[in-house]
């Protein structure tokens, strides 16, 4: 069985992580994540691109999505309950949350559906 060469390359690897893999409609390109659009070289260093650089790609950024989105929805959680931290922790329930509605902005309870649905909260 013929050996197959399965490795990453440093520079297309780290170039894929920062790729927005829209094209450019005016450039025909992709860009970086901050809107930059690729060089030439930059292009063709992504389009080099093998199917494990690619997959490690996708590992890498559901990872990164996954760790972003947790801190996010932990901080989001800490300034939703942020009022209700003198309860201890056994007696506090969701109505607790629910029964403190606030007429100034978001209530409590909007704020923890958005945290939940996996956004932060505006901190108010």
């Amino acid at each position: 069985m013929p050996e197959t060469d399965s490795y990453l390359r440093a520079d297309v690897f780290t170039l894929l992580i920062d790729t927005d893999f829209r094209l450019h409609p005016d450039t025909g390109t992709f860009s970086h994540f901050d809107g930059r659009p690729f060089t030439d070289e930059e292009q063709a260093t992504v389009l080099r691109a093998n199917r494990e650089e690619l997959k490690a790609t996708l590992d890498t950024r559901l990872l990164i999505d996954t760790e972003v989105q947790e801190m996010e929805g932990i901080a989001g959680l800490n300034i939703v309950l942020a009022p209700h931290s003198d309860q201890p922790d056994e007696e506090f329930t969701l109505g607790d949350v629910i029964t403190h509605v606030s007429h100034e902005g978001p209530s409590d309870i909007e704020r923890l559906a958005y945290v939940m649905n996996g956004f932060a909260p505006d901190k108010q």
